[in-house]
C-alpha cells in the first residue's frame, strides 16, 4: 500500500529532475554560443579598418560566429535563427562612453518545447518550465 502511494511521487521527482537537467543544459549551450560569438568578434585587427568600419566589422563577425555556432547545436537549438539585432554595438555611458558589443539569443520554449510536459488537467502541467530561454553576453571593444 505504501508503495502505491509513494511511487507516483518518486517517478514525478525523477521525471522533473531529468526535464530540468535537459532544460538547464540547453540554457548552458545557448549561453556558450553567445559567449563564444562575442569572444570571436573581438579578434578583429583594429589597424586594418577605419574607425567608422570597425563597428560594422565587429557586428558582422559576431553574427557570422553566432550562425556558425548555432548550426553545430542539437536539433531544437539548431533550428533557431539569430535574427536581426541579435548582435549589435551600443554606447554605454552617454557622450564619450564605452562601445559595447551585445549579443542576445532567445529560444521560445513555450512554442517549441525540447521535451514533453505532462498535463494534469485542472492541476496544470508538470514540471513548470520557463516560457523562454535567454542568453546574453557583453564585451567592450
Amino acid at each position: 500500500m505504501e508503495f502505491l502511494m509513494l511511487f507516483p511521487f518518486v517517478v514525478a521527482m525523477l521525471y522533473g529532475a531529468a526535464i530540468y537537467g535537459i532544460v538547464f543544459f540547453s540554457q548552458y549551450r545557448l549561453q556558450s554560443v553567445v559567449d563564444r560569438s562575442v569572444a570571436t568578434a573581438l579578434y578583429v585587427d583594429r589597424s586594418a579598418y577605419a574607425t567608422s568600419e570597425l563597428q560594422t566589422q565587429v557586428e558582422s563577425r559576431a553574427l557570422n560566429a553566432l550562425s556558425g555556432l548555432l548550426a553545430k547545436q542539437p536539433e531544437p537549438l539548431k533550428s533557431m535563427s539569430p535574427g536581426d539585432g541579435a548582435c549589435g554595438v551600443e554606447t554605454v555611458g552617454g557622450v564619450g562612453g564605452v562601445e559595447m558589443l551585445r549579443c542576445t539569443l532567445t529560444y521560445d520554449y513555450k512554442a517549441n518545447p525540447i521535451v514533453p510536459v505532462m498535463s494534469f488537467g485542472m492541476l496544470g502541467t508538470f514540471p513548470p518550465l520557463p516560457d523562454t530561454l535567454t542568453a546574453e553576453a557583453h564585451a567592450a571593444f
